[in-house]
């Protein structure tokens, strides 16, 4: 019985670490598609995706040059 469990627990340890570089992948996969790079932050990694894909959405909206202040409101409404 122990080394059923023992097995099942390994199984389970292997999975994890499946999943945990299956998530690692498609994050830096997301990073790259939105060419940025994050030198800090203390925010969770769901909300630093949404908020870099807004500014995306803005600045590809944006009409020639950045509008800085246009940009931070936007953020900001996130």
């Amino acid at each position: 019985m122990e080394g059923a469990e023992l097995e099942l627990e390994r199984r389970s340890r292997f999975l994890s670490s499946l999943i945990e570089k299956k998530k690692a992948k498609e994050q830096q996969e997301q990073y790259d598609r939105l060419n940025v790079r994050v030198r800090a932050s203390d925010m969770p990694i769901p909300l630093q995706t949404r908020a870099f894909r807004c500014a995306r959405n803005q600045l590809d909206s944006m009409p020639g040059k950045l509008d800085s202040k246009r940009l931070a409101l936007a953020l900001k409404k996130v």
